[in-house]
């Protein structure tokens, strides 16, 4: 009648020690095989962004298709559909006569 070995509790994928769910910095997504480094520090990229992160092609239009802020009009996965929709915008505002400062640089959503 002995239950056996005593185990101590199992941290869930995904969630730090604080209690509250993880979130990548850039996407929102909670869950993840893996959390990577990124600008803010260590643990703070799901796997899909710290990966593109790290290539240095983690730009604010991208979103993983899983993450709860994607959104089809503004978001891609696809790095080719990330750059022809930098280029769409950057020709809107060309023809407006207003340029967007920073738009072509990665990262701006971190700054």
């Amino acid at each position: 009648s002995d239950p056996g070995p005593v185990r101590g509790k199992k941290w869930k994928r995904g969630e730090s020690g604080s209690g509250s769910p993880r979130r990548c910095s850039h996407c929102g997504v909670q869950k993840t095989p893996q959390w990577r480094a990124g600008p803010l520090g260590a643990k703070t990229l799901c796997n899909a962004c710290g990966v593109r992160f790290k290539s240095g092609r983690l730009l604010p239009e991208y979103r993983p298709a899983c993450s709860p802020t994607f959104s089809s009009e503004l978001h891609s996965n696809n790095h080719r559909k990330v750059l022809e929709m930098r280029k769409k915008k950057e020709l809107l505002m060309m023809g407006s006569g207003r340029a967007e400062p920073g738009l072509s640089h990665p990262l701006s959503s971190f700054g």
